[in-house]
C-alpha cells in the first residue's frame, strides 16, 4: 500500500493525536487560538504533508507555508503556534508510520516526513522574516545568500539561505549540505531559536536531495558550541532535559537524519554541544578542539538518553571520567579515544571535511540510509524493567530538586565557583 494513503487512511487519528498536544501545549504556553483553529491548521498540514508525500516533493508545502506565513504577518499575527503545529505533528507521524510500516518502507516514510515538513517549517519562518523586515510581498523572493563565513572552497559554488535570526547558516555544494551555526553573541549556545534553525536546514536541505549533511561553526569561532542555552533551563521541580526539551529534538533530528550527519569541529565543545557532536554520524577535528560533559559543574542529572547516547561511543571508564570531572579532553586525547574519527591540521579541516563528505555522497543513499538506521536501532534501545527506569528517574528528580541544581545555575549566572551541599 502506497505511503500517501497508508497516512491518509488515519488522518482523523493523527489530526487529533496532534489537536491533543496542542491543546496540552495551549495550557503551558497560553496561546490565543480556539481549539477550530488548531484543528483547522493540524488537518491543512496533514493534508499537504500526504499530498508532498504522494507527489514525493516538498514544493506544495513549501508554496502554502509562504502564503500562510505572509497572510500571518498582514494580520498582525507571529507565527510561534503554526511552528508548533509543525512540531507536533512530526512527532505524531513519527509515532504513526513507526507502529504501521516496515523496512524500507518505514525508512523511507521517516525521511520523507522530516523533510517536508523540515522544508514547510523553514520556508513558514524565512517568509515571515522576509515580510517583517521588507514590509512587503515575500512570496517572489527569498534571503539574500549569506555573505563570508569561509563555507566556499576552492572549485565550487556555495548557495545558501538564512535562519529568522541569522544564527543557523545552510548551504549547499553539489550533494553535499553545509550547516553553519553562527550565534556569535552567545557562543553558539543551544536554545530553542538555534536547535529549531537546525531541525529545519536539516529538513530544507534533505528536500533538495542532499546526500551528506556538514555540520559547523561559523568561520573564526573559537568556540564550536558552549552548550545548552542556560537561560532556557528550568529552575527546579522540572526535568531539565525532558523529551520536549528543545536540544533533545535536536539531538533526536541529527539521529534519524537518513543522511549521514558530520561534525566539523574547531574550537571548545561544552556540555550538550557534546552530545550533538556524538550524535553526528562522524566527528572531523582540528588541533584547536576539545571536549567536555559539564552537568556536575551545575548539578544537573543528566537523562538516560543522553547517557545512552556517550555509551553507543565511549568506553564506560572514558565517560565517568569525562562526567565526573567535567575536564576537556583535548583533541589528541579525543583521536586516541576514538570521540573524533579524524584529527587535521586548522587549515585543512575545511577541505578534508566537505572531501570526505563528497566521497560518501557518491555512495547508495538507500544503503547508507539502512544501514544508519540499522546502527541507531541497535544502539538506542537497550531493555530495561519499568521499575528501574521509574527508580532512576526518581534519582533524577532528586537531584533537579535540589538546592544544589539551583546554586549551579546561580552560580554559573554570577560567574563564581558553585558551593554544593548534596542537598
Amino acid at each position: 500500500m502506497e505511503t500517501s494513503a497508508v497516512l491518509a487512511s488515519a488522518e482523523d487519528q493523527i489530526v487529533d493525536e496532534a489537536v491533543a498536544a496542542l491543546d496540552r501545549r495551549d495550557q503551558t504556553h497560553h496561546h490565543a487560538s480556539s481549539p477550530e483553529e488548531r484543528r483547522r491548521n493540524a488537518r491543512h498540514l496533514f493534508e499537504f504533508v500526504v499530498r508532498c508525500v504522494h507527489e514525493g516533493r516538498a514544493e506544495p508545502i513549501i508554496a502554502w507555508s509562504r502564503q500562510i506565513a505572509a497572510d500571518r504577518f498582514v494580520a498582525g499575527l507571529d507565527i510561534a503556534e503554526l511552528q508548533g503545529a509543525f512540531n507536533v505533528l512530526e512527532e505524531v507521524l513519527w509515532r504513526h508510520v513507526a507502529d504501521t510500516l516496515a523496512g524500507d518502507q518505514q525508512i523511507e516514510a521517516l525521511g520523507l516526513v522530516s523533510a517536508i515538513l523540515g522544508a514547510g517549517k523553514d520556508a513558514l519562518a524565512r517568509t515571515y522574516l522576509a515580510v517583517a523586515s521588507r514590509g512587503g510581498n515575500p512570496l517572489g523572493e527569498q534571503p539574500a545568500p549569506p555573505g563570508g563565513g569561509g563555507e566556499a572552497p576552492t572549485g565550487g559554488a556555495l548557495a545558501g539561505t538564512d535562519s529568522p535570526a541569522g544564527a543557523v547558516r545552510t548551504g549547499v555544494l553539489g550533494q553535499v549540505g553545509v550547516i553553519t551555526l553562527d550565534d556569535r553573541r552567545k557562543r553558539n549556545a543551544i536554545g530553542a531559536q538555534m536547535a529549531d534553525g537546525v531541525v529545519a536546514a536539516l529538513g530544507s536541505l534533505r528536500a533538495q536531495d542532499v546526500r551528506v549533511v556538514v555540520l559547523r561553526a561559523a568561520a573564526g569561532m573559537d568556540v564550536w558550541s558552549a552548550g545548552h542555552d542556560m537561560d532556557e533551563l528550568p529552575r527546579g521541580r522540572r526535568d531539565p532535559l525532558g523529551y520536549n526539551d528543545p536540544l533533545e529534538g535536536l539531538l533526536r533530528a541529527i539521529r534519524i537524519c537518513p543522511a549521514p550527519v558530520v561534525a566539523m569541529v574547531h574550537g571548545t565543545v561544552w556540555g550538550g554541544a557534546l552530545d550533538l557532536v556524538l550524535s553526528c554520524d562522524l566527528v572531523i577535528a582540528d588541533e584547536t578542539a576539545s571536549f567536555a560533559i559539564t552537568p556536575a559543574n551545575l548539578g544537573l542529572p543528566y537523562n538516560t538518553t543522553g547517557l545512552l547516547h556517550f555509551l553507543g561511543r565511549l568506553p564506560i571508564n572514558l565517560i565517568k571520567e569525562m562526567f565526573f570531572t567535567a575536564a576537556p579532553l583535548d583533541a589528541q586525547k579525543a583521536k586516541e579515544w576514538l570521540v573524533v574519527n579524524h584529527l587535521v591540521g586548522s587549515g585543512e579541516l575545511e577541505a578534508f571535511t566537505l572531501e570526505l563528505a563528497a566521497t560518501m555522497a557518491t555512495k547508495s543513499p538507500m544503503a547508507i540510509a539502512v544501514i544508519k538506521e540499522q546502527l541507531r536501532v541497535l544502539t538506542d534501545y537497550q531493555p530495561i524493567a519499568a521499575q528501574v527506569y521509574e527508580r532512576i528517574q526518581g534519582l533524577r528528580r532528586e537531584a533537579y530538586d535540589s538546592s544544589d541544581y539551583l546554586e549551579g545555575l546561580n552560580a554559573f549566572a554570577e560567574k563564581r565557583r558553585p558551593i554544593f551541599r548534596g542537598t
